[in-house]
């Protein structure tokens, strides 16, 4: 079932480092998520509030999106925290997005780079040896991405793009919501929840590649380690998703953890 050309998000709980204690532990869970995520590319990972958790869902966002950040704008987006110790361990994405400093004259118009809007306004530092130059003023500390669209000796100029513009894969945004507005989302309009409880994947393999062809969006779901969708979200899943399925119908471990489940989903 090919994801090429389609959106795709995955919708993980809050409660999706309640086995991981320390800090350290519960930083390499979420670089697992973040490969995951970017091998199969992931469009948007949504964080959705369960109420038997910790209300962890903004350190889950910070250190995804810290992550999915080119290195060269880290340092500006995100000051040093508590929450950011164990960020050196973390696995490098390496997505095109990520890209190396280069000198300028190896720089070509037409080319995409991540940038951060500087203190005036109008220069982006886009981890070159200058800042691009903006025709318009944008928000400063503002992440932009930007089309190059000249190149010479008195400096770069660029203009802000939507990333969708990007015709290779360019990283994944983060949100938390919670599941009324996870499930009501119309971007996604096709859902697919993974559950012990649901169906076997092979039995609805079929019915599912039509829709995945009609669709332009995708969004699978994802239970906490403990509990599954049908206790995080409700009951009335299977009336609120397009399906509900089975990935592990054989399994023999009692539970498949999140992670696991959306390497095997993806």
């Amino acid at each position: 079932m090919p994801l090429a050309g389609k959106r795709v998000c995955v919708a993980i709980p809050d409660t999706v480092l309640e086995e991981q204690e320390s800090l350290r532990e519960k930083t390499a869970k979420l670089g697992q998520i973040a490969r995951y995520s970017s091998i199969f590319g992931v469009d948007v990972i949504r964080v959705f509030h369960d109420p038997r958790g910790r209300g962890e869902s903004s350190f889950i966002r910070k250190v995804l999106e810290y992550l999915e950040t080119p290195q060269y704008l880290r340092r500006r987006l995100f000051p040093l925290s508590e929450e950011l110790r164990y960020a050196g361990l973390l696995p490098p994405l390496r997505i095109p997005s990520h890209k190396a400093k280069v000198p300028l004259g190896r720089l070509r118009s037409g080319e995409f780079r991540e940038g951060v809007v500087l203190a005036d306004g109008f220069s982006v530092d886009v981890g070159l040896e200058s800042p691009a130059l903006l025709r318009k003023r944008e928000s400063p500390q503002r992440r932009l991405t930007v089309r190059i669209i000249s190149v010479s000796n008195s400096g770069i100029e660029g203009v802000p793009v939507d990333r969708r513009e990007v015709k290779t894969y360019w990283g994944y945004s983060v949100e938390v919501s919670g599941t009324g507005a996870l499930l009501a989302d119309p971007a996604f309009p096709l859902k697919v929840a993974t559950s012990r409880l649901g169906d076997p994947v092979a039995r609805e393999a079929r019915s599912l590649r039509i829709d995945l062809q009609s669709s332009g969006a995708v969004m699978l779901l994802f239970g906490s380690p403990s509990r599954g969708l049908f206790e995080t979200v409700g009951k009335d899943l299977r009336s609120r998703v397009s399906y509900v399925v089975n990935l592990f119908p054989e399994q023999n471990v009692v539970t498949a953890r999140p992670e696991e489940a959306m390497r095997s989903a993806l």
